[in-house]
C-alpha cells in the first residue's frame, strides 16, 4: 500500500512540503516549446535570432572595449509593471515595498554589485560579466495617468500556462511594447501546486503583439521569513526567471555528453553544462567533461540552496542581443522611458500606490494589503510643480479635483508640502462587484495646481484601483472522488481497501486533495500531502473534535513529515478514535489564506477501519467553524402559529424587523445545524448584516406565546 501511495504522489502535485526540501523549478522549456508547437512562426523566428545572436556574441567577445562601454554606460532602462493576484500568497503579504525592494535586489544581481558579488569562486571571477540595466516600475500607465507600477488584483491563477489563459493575459497586460509585464500569482499552472517558483518566456514577437509577453513568479518566495524584505535567495530566482525574459537558457539544457562535449545547450560558451536539472546544490563538483561546474550562475537549478551569484561574460552578451529583438528594443528607447515616466527625469506627477483591497473585514473598507490595521493611503508628489493652497490645506473636492470612486467610497487629500500630498480613502462600498478590480480615478483642477494643471504636463490623473473579495461563506459537502471525476461519495477504508484518494472542494487554493488509509491490523493513518490537521501537541496523533464544537486559528495543527505525509486516526498506542464518529479539523488555505475546516469520521472498534462523510470550512481568513451539534433543524421544527408575531423582510440583507402584538421576552438565532449564532437584537430589530449567506431560524417568545420561523439571509 505505501507503494501504491507513492506512486500517486507522482500523479498529483506533491503540496506543502517544504521549500527547502524541493528544487526550484522552472518550466521556461517547456512553455517556449508548446508556444512553438502551436506558432511554427515563432520558433522560425527563433531560430533566425539564435543565428543572429551568436553571431552578436563572436562580436562582442572579439571586442572587449566595445562591451566594456556597453556595461559601464547605463544605457538600458526597462518600465515594469507588477500585476500581483492576491494580496496574501500562501499567507505572505504581497505589498507595494516588498515589490520595491524585489526590484532593487534582482537589479543588483543583473548589475554584478550583489552583496556576494566579492565571493563568486575564484574559478570563475574571471568570466563574471554584468548588464548595465535598471528595471524600474512605470509611473505612467497607458492612459497617461499616474501609477504605482503595482497593479493588485482578485486572488486567480494559471498565467504559466501556454495558450488555454492568453485572452485573460492579454485583458490584464499593460502594452507589450511599453512595458514588461510581471505577473505575481500563488498557482501559477492553476493546478493547485502552490510550491512552482516561476516560469518566463523568450523574446517573441507573436507573444509582445497579443501581449502575452510575461515573467510570472510566485508569491509566497518574493521575501525572507520575517517578511519585511525581498530575501536574496528568492528574489535571485527571479533574477533567474529575468535572465529567461532576456533569452538566456538553463546552463542544463542537454545532458552532459562525452560524445558531444561542445553542446552545453545554452548557447553560451563560458557556462559548463550541469549534470542535471538537479544541480549540485552549493557544492562544487565536476561535470562529465571533467569541467568544473559553475553552481553560482543564475540560470542554473540552484537557486532554491541559495548559491546564485553571477552571470558570466557569455551570458551578457546574449542578453544585449536580446535587447535588440524586435520585441524588447521599443522598451529602452528615449520616447517610451518618457511615456512610462521612467526616465531619469521623473514625471510632474507621481503616486505611491494606486491599489487599494478590501480588508478581511469582508464589508467594502479597503486598505493597503488587505488587513483591517492598514490605513488605505497614498502619496502624491509634484515635480517640478506645486500645490497652489498652504501646508496643511485639506483639497476640496468639485474645486481642486474630481474623482470618480465606487459609491460609498471619499477621498481625501491632504497637502504636506508645496510638492506634495497624502491621499486617504474613506467609507466604505455600499455596492460594488465581488473578485473584481474596479479601475477609478482622481482629476486634478486648476485651481489645485499653481499655474493650473498644464504645469504638470499631459499627467494630470491619477490612476486607482479597488480589489474586492468575494463573501465570506460556510461550505459544507460529501467528499468528491477526484477532480476528474467529482462524484460525491463516502470514502472508506478497511482491510479489503486499504487505501482511498479523495478530494474536499476543487475551489480551494491549496491542494484539495486528502487520502483514507488503512495501514495495517490496527494502524489507520490520514493522508494529507502536507497539509494540517488539528493534532496532539508534540504527536502525530490526529485530535478527536466531538460535535458542537468550534474550530479556531487556535488549536494545534500539526504537519505530516516524510512521504506520503500522513497522520494517525488509531495506531497501537493511540486508541482514543475505536469506535467513535466525531471530527478531525483540518488546516487549508483559500485565496492565499489559511482557513479551519473539519471532516466527520465513524471508526470502527479496534482501528477496523474508518469513513469519511461530510466535510465543512470557512472562507473567512483565520475564520473559526464549529462542527455540527447534534441538533439538526428541518421544516418541522418551524411553528408559526402564534399569527399575532411576524418577521420581515424575507430574505433580508441587513436588519430583521419583528412585527408583533405582544411584548418581547426572548430572541435567539440558530443555523441549520442548531449552532446559536450572535446576533445583535435591539428592541424588535435584529442586526443580522455580519451573518454569511444562508438559512437561518429565529425564535421569538412574547407575552402571546413562542413563534419560529425560517428567514433567508442574502
Amino acid at each position: 500500500m505505501k507503494i501504491k501511495s507513492v506512486l500517486f504522489m507522482f500523479l498529483f502535485p506533491i503540496i506543502g512540503f517544504a521549500q527547502e526540501n524541493r528544487p526550484h523549478e522552472c518550466k521556461a522549456d517547456e512553455m517556449m516549446k508548446k508556444h512553438f508547437e502551436l506558432h511554427p512562426e515563432s520558433k522560425a523566428e527563433y531560430e533566425n535570432f539564435e543565428k543572429y545572436t551568436q553571431d552578436f556574441i563572436k562580436k562582442m567577445g572579439s571586442n572587449k572595449n566595445s562591451l566594456n562601454n556597453r556595461i559601464n554606460n547605463p544605457t538600458y532602462i526597462i518600465p515594469v509593471v507588477f500585476h500581483v493576484y492576491g494580496e496574501s500568497q500562501s499567507n505572505v503579504k504581497v505589498n507595494y515595498q516588498k515589490v520595491v525592494d524585489l526590484l532593487e535586489q534582482i537589479n543588483l544581481n543583473f548589475n554584478g554589485i550583489n552583496t556576494d558579488s566579492n565571493t563568486v569562486d575564484p574559478d570563475f571571477q574571471s568570466i563574471r560579466g554584468a548588464l548595465s540595466v535598471e528595471f524600474r516600475l512605470a509611473k505612467i500607465d497607458p492612459t497617461g495617468k499616474a501609477t504605482s507600477g503595482v497593479i493588485f488584483h482578485p486572488f486567480k491563477g494559471g498565467y504559466g500556462n501556454g495558450g488555454g489563459y492568453d485572452a485573460e493575459i492579454g485583458a490584464d497586460a499593460w502594452d507589450n511594447t511599453k512595458y514588461m509585464n510581471v505577473y505575481i500569482q500563488n498557482d501559477l499552472y492553476s493546478n493547485k501546486d502552490l510550491y512552482q517558483s516561476g516560469v518566463a518566456w523568450y523574446p517573441d514577437s507573436y507573444m509582445t503583439s497579443v501581449n502575452t509577453a510575461r515573467v510570472v513568479y510566485n508569491g509566497r518566495y518574493i521575501f525572507n521569513a520575517a517578511g519585511t524584505v525581498a530575501s536574496n535567495e528568492f528574489s535571485d530566482t527571479f533574477t533567474h526567471e529575468f535572465g529567461h525574459w532576456l533569452n538566456l537558457q538553463h546552463t542544463f539544457n542537454v545532458p552532459c555528453s562525452t560524445a558531444n562535449p561542445t553542446n552545453d545547450g545554452d548557447g553560451v560558451a563560458d557556462t559548463p553544462v550541469e549534470n542535471n536539472s538537479s544541480g549540485l546544490g552549493c557544492t562544487t563538483g565536476n561535470n562529465c567533461l571533467g569541467q568544473k561546474v559553475n553552481v553560482e550562475n543564475y540560470m542554473g537549478y540552484n537557486g532554491s540552496s541559495g548559491c546564485y551569484k553571477m552571470f558570466t561574460n557569455g551570458q551578457i552578451y546574449r542578453m544585449l542581443a536580446a535587447l535588440n529583438h524586435p520585441s524588447r528594443i521599443n522598451l529602452w528607447q528615449s520616447a517610451n522611458l518618457a511615456a512610462t515616466g521612467v526616465a531619469n527625469t521623473p514625471p510632474k506627477l507621481t503616486l505611491s500606490n494606486s491599489t487599494f483591497t478590501e480588508n478581511l473585514n469582508n464589508n467594502g473598507v479597503v486598505s493597503l494589503d488587505g488587513t483591517v490595521a492598514s490605513v488605505p493611503t497614498s502619496t502624491i508628489t509634484l515635480n517640478g510643480a506645486t500645490f497652489a493652497v498652504p501646508n496643511g490645506t485639506t483639497l476640496t473636492a468639485g474645486t481642486h479635483f474630481t474623482s470618480s470612486l465606487p459609491a460609498g467610497l471619499t477621498a481625501t487629500i491632504a497637502v504636506t508640502s508645496p510638492t506634495t500630498a497624502t491621499l486617504t480613502i474613506n467609507g466604505a462600498a455600499t455596492s460594488h462587484p465581488k473578485s473584481q478590480v474596479l479601475n477609478s480615478s482622481i482629476t486634478f483642477l486648476d485651481r489645485a495646481i499653481t499655474g493650473g494643471v498644464t504645469s504638470l504636463g499631459s499627467t494630470t490623473a491619477l490612476a486607482l484601483t479597488f480589489s474586492y473579495k468575494n463573501p465570506y461563506k460556510i461550505v459544507t459537502g460529501t467528499p468528491l472522488e477526484s477532480y476528474a471525476n467529482p462524484t460525491a461519495t463516502t470514502v472508506t477504508t478497511n482491510s479489503g481497501a486499504t487505501w482511498k484518494y479523495f478530494i474536499i472542494n476543487p475551489e480551494l487554493s491549496d491542494d484539495a486533495g486528502y487520502g483514507a488509509w488503512y495501514y495495517g491490523a490496527n494502524q489507520l493513518k490520514f493522508e494529507t500531502y502536507w497539509k494540517g490537521l488539528v493534532c496532539g501537541v508534540g504527536t502525530r496523533n490526529i485530535s478527536l473534535i466531538p460535535a458542537c464544537t468550534t474550530i479556531t486559528n487556535t488549536n494545534n495543527i500539526g504537519y505530516p513529515i516524510g512521504t506520503p505525509g500522513q497522520l494517525d486516526v488509531y495506531t497501537p498506542t493511540y486508541t482514543n478514535w475505536s469506535g467513535q464518529t466525531a471530527y478531525v479539523g483540518f488546516r487549508n488555505q483559500f485565496e492565499g489564506y489559511n482557513i479551519n475546516g473539519y471532516f466527520k469520521l465513524i471508526v470502527g472498534t479496534n482501528g477496523s477501519g474508518y469513513s469519511v462523510t461530510e466535510f465543512g470550512y470557512n472562507t473567512q481568513p483565520y475564520g473559526s467553524i464549529t462542527t455540527p451539534c447534534a441538533l439538526s433543524l428541518s421544516t418541522a421544527d418551524v411553528d408559526t402559529t402564534n399569527s399575532e408575531t411576524s418577521i420581515y423582510p424575507n430574505p433580508v440583507s441587513d436588519v430583521l424587523n419583528i412585527k408583533t402584538k405582544g411584548k418581547i421576552k426572548s430572541i435567539s438565532v440558530h443555523d441549520m445545524f442548531g449552532r446559536k449564532m450572535n446576533a445583535k437584537v435591539i428592541g424588535d430589530k435584529v442586526d443580522v448584516k455580519h451573518f454569511l449567506s444562508g438559512t437561518y431560524l429565529i425564535d421569538i417568545e412574547t407575552s402571546l406565546g413562542k413563534y419560529s420561523q425560517k428567514f433567508i439571509k442574502k
